[in-house]
Formats: C-alpha cells, sequence, structure tokens
C-alpha cells in the first residue's frame, strides 16, 4: 500500500474545523444553561414576591395587588416589545424596572416569563 502524503496545512485546517465544530457545539448548551440560571435569579430577586415562583401571582402581596398570572393567556398574547415596555416603564402596581435592570436582563426575563406560560397550573406541559 503506497501512504499518500498530507501536507501539514491540511493538517492544521482540519483540526482547526474540527475544534471549532466542537466549541460550536458545546457553546450553547453551556451558555443555555447559565442564560437560564440568570432568569431564574433575577425573577426570583425583581418579581417572585409578587408573581411568586410559578407566576401566578399566588402571593399575599400578589394577591394584595392583583398581579397577573404570568402563565395566563393575557399574558401569552403580549408581544415581547409590550413585555419589555412593562417591564421597563412599570404598570398600575407594578413598578418600573428599567433603571435598576439592563437591556440584557429585560430580555431574559422576557423568555422567562415566556417559558412559564408553557407550564399548565397542573404542572403539565402545555401542547
Amino acid at each position: 500500500m503506497q501512504k499518500v502524503p498530507v501536507k501539514v496545512g491540511t493538517q492544521r485546517f482540519s483540526l482547526a474545523l474540527l475544534l471549532a465544530l466542537l466549541f460550536a457545539v458545546a457553546w450553547p448548551a453551556g451558555s443555555q444553561t447559565s442564560a437560564s440560571q440568570e432568569e431564574k435569579k433575577i425573577f426570583a430577586d425583581k418579581c417572585a414576591n409578587c408573581h411568586s415562583e410559578d407566576g401566578s401571582g399566588n402571593t399575599a402581596i400578589g394577591q394584595a395587588l392583583k398581579a397577573a398570572d404570568l402563565r395566563s393567556p393575557t399574558t401569552k398574547k403580549k408581544t415581547d416589545a409590550e413585555l419589555y415596555q412593562q417591564i421597563e416603564k412599570g404598570k398600575g402596581n407594578m413598578p418600573p424596572f428599567g433603571s435598576s435592570l439592563n437591556k440584557e436582563q429585560i430580555n431574559d426575563l422576557i423568555a422567562y416569563v415566556r417559558e412559564l406560560s408553557k407550564v399548565r397550573p397542573s404542572g403539565k406541559k402545555a401542547h
């Protein structure tokens, strides 16, 4: 059998391509986990007192202020822009968070609210 010569440049390119693919596959999974944790932390710090951990609004403060059930069809119908505006500027009894949260954090909260709205009150996933 005759050995085919392989140029060193081709080997380096192949190795670089393989590493890039591995990095591309691994990176989103790692960042998704940390973003999810960050979303939960922001929600727990800023929202859960009124909206509760599950988004139902079933807390003493939430009931007194008539906090929205974030899992409701009404909330699901809102656009991201509407949710962003409400979080940033506040609405009714909800205070504004635009001065204490940056754009990325507000967008993280919107993503988290969207996840909450996929869970039915019984804990079953919506179809």
